[in-house]
């Protein structure tokens, strides 16, 4: 096979700002197939006997990216069942992007383990939801608990020999009724292998599926006993295992929040007047393929396409489809919460309208006026751009500087900022140990009410690469302080 072509994208391809000019978070399903037929899934139904993404399709999505930040390879299959998975891995890892997995496991091939750990992959996710061998069969329909210890062992050991911290493994559990008493048991066994974390994630059920789910949903939404009964054992967890790292997916686990001008996770009902800011899968800097080249926008709206890749170059690819009329309508609709499935959607933060601000603060948490390319808020009184980020800020009469304050990781070298799209300098890092940074930028001389910030580091620091934990996040600039003055 020859090494696949990076391209850079067409400089006439422009994006607004308010979205990155190519998607950076990419979901590629590489294969639709599937052993297993657990529960909770749908995919029998909506793929049957499934496809494998082809490798030509796959290599022109890839080569079209510009500096992507994360490519997940997986949505419905088992992706560790695609005959070409370390190749397409490898492939992957070779774009830059931190490159994840999740799996079942019990799959695959002996003869993997080796080619898949050396090829390059950051994040391996291991869908485990019972240690209990006949619930484990009940739960999968196909594998055993036995085939994922040896497995997982030998996933170890392979990395040890290559003396690498990639990939972190860590585990994703889906919580159902049935498998509440597994989680303090699968917690333990995180805590004796060293695993990353343990990401729980409550049953949902957007298709038919054999289980309704009645003890656990009431339609498609969390039952409050379900909900109170899981937050029972995640206390637990949390109590005799400080030490795994736990997140759980759904902010309804913590109840509705209160809306306001900032950013928050709203789980219920989107509020008439009330907007949208992010969730998850965002259409500012994600997308969707799946295996035949279908592209959509977030797997609730999986079956609304808003174009189709093919692998003939001289049909359309994924830079025309991300700038396309589908793609800028749906962000549109989005924005002023007016597409249904988002309207409910538990995963999205929202905000009610008011008047922008000239300045925002780290310690203050998520702003609305956060555009693209944003990490969530961490506690740590930053707000950490990845590579390419923007944000927005009101001009006050009379302004005349951009003041920035901040902290650049160490590894990254510079960050640029540009400025209502004039280039106006740099802020110098310290790529040895890192720096703390302020500096003021001359405001361009265009009379605009909201001035638009894009900054931009060529290399950022993603943690677990530099074997400073398992941090996967790309990190570009820790934001302390933005103001108009």
């Amino acid at each position: 096979m020859q090494p696949i072509r990076f391209v850079r994208r067409d400089p006439a391809m422009r994006a607004d700002s308010r979205h990155a000019a190519l998607p950076r978070v990419l979901w590629i399903e590489l294969t639709s197939k599937c052993p297993f037929d657990c529960v909770f899934c749908s995919r029998r139904l909506r793929r049957g006997a499934g496809v494998h993404m082809d490798m030509a399709l796959y290599e022109r999505i890839l080569g079209e990216l510009d500096a992507p930040e994360v490519i997940r390879l997986n949505y419905s299959g088992e992706s560790t069942n695609h005959p070409q998975i370390a190749e397409a891995v490898r492939i992957a890892s070779a774009t830059g992007a931190t490159t994840e997995l999740v799996t079942a496991l019990a799959s695959l091939p002996d003869r993997l383990v080796e080619p898949l750990v050396r090829s390059g992959l950051d994040r391996l996710t291991l869908s485990l939801h019972t240690l209990d061998e006949g619930q484990f069969h009940a739960i999968y329909g196909y594998g055993s608990v036995a085939s994922v210890r040896r497995k997982l062992a030998a996933i170890v050991a392979a990395r040890n020999r290559v003396d690498s911290p990639r990939p972190a493994v860590d585990l994703a559990f889906v919580a159902m009724r049935r498998n509440l008493g597994q989680l303090l048991p699968i917690a333990s066994f995180a805590s004796r292998n060293g695993l990353a974390g343990l990401a729980i994630h409550p049953v949902i059920r957007r298709d038919p599926t054999p289980d309704a789910f009645t003890h656990e949903l009431d339609g498609d939404r969390l039952r409050p006993e379900f909900l109170a009964e899981l937050a029972s054992h995640i206390d637990e967890v949390r109590r005799q295992h400080p030490d795994v790292p736990l997140s759980v997916s759904t902010p309804e686990i913590d109840g509705a929040a209160c809306l306001g001008s900032r950013p928050v996770a709203y789980p219920g009902p989107l509020p008439d007047g009330a907007r949208i800011h992010s969730c998850a899968q965002n259409p500012w800097e994600t997308v969707h393929i799946l295996a035949d080249g279908t592209v959509v926008t977030c797997e609730v709206r999986d079956r609304i396409a808003v174009g189709r890749v093919e692998a003939d170059a001289s049909g359309p690819g994924l830079a025309a489809i991300w700038h396309g009329p589908s793609y800028a309508q749906f962000r549109d609709r989005y924005r002023a919460g007016a597409v249904p499935e988002c309207r409910v959607c538990p995963y999205k933060a929202a905000y009610l309208p008011g008047p922008a601000t000239c300045a925002i603060a780290g310690c203050g948490g998520p702003s609305r006026q956060l555009l693209h390319g944003w990490h969530d808020a961490d506690g740590s009184g930053l707000l950490w751009a990845k590579r390419t980020a923007a944000l927005e800020l009101a001009r006050p009469s009379g302004a005349r500087w951009l003041r920035l304050e901040g902290w650049i990781p160490q590894r990254v070298d510079r960050v640029d900022v540009r400025i209502d799209g004039v280039d106006a300098g740099e802020l110098a890092g310290a790529p040895a140990t890192g720096a703390a940074v302020q500096r003021r930028f001359a405001l361009p001389a265009i009379d605009r009410a909201m001035v638009r910030v894009e900054l931009h580091v060529n290399r950022p620091l993603v943690p677990l690469r530099e074997g400073l934990g398992a941090d996967c996040r790309e990190l570009g600039f820790g934001l302390k302080h933005a103001a108009i003055i």
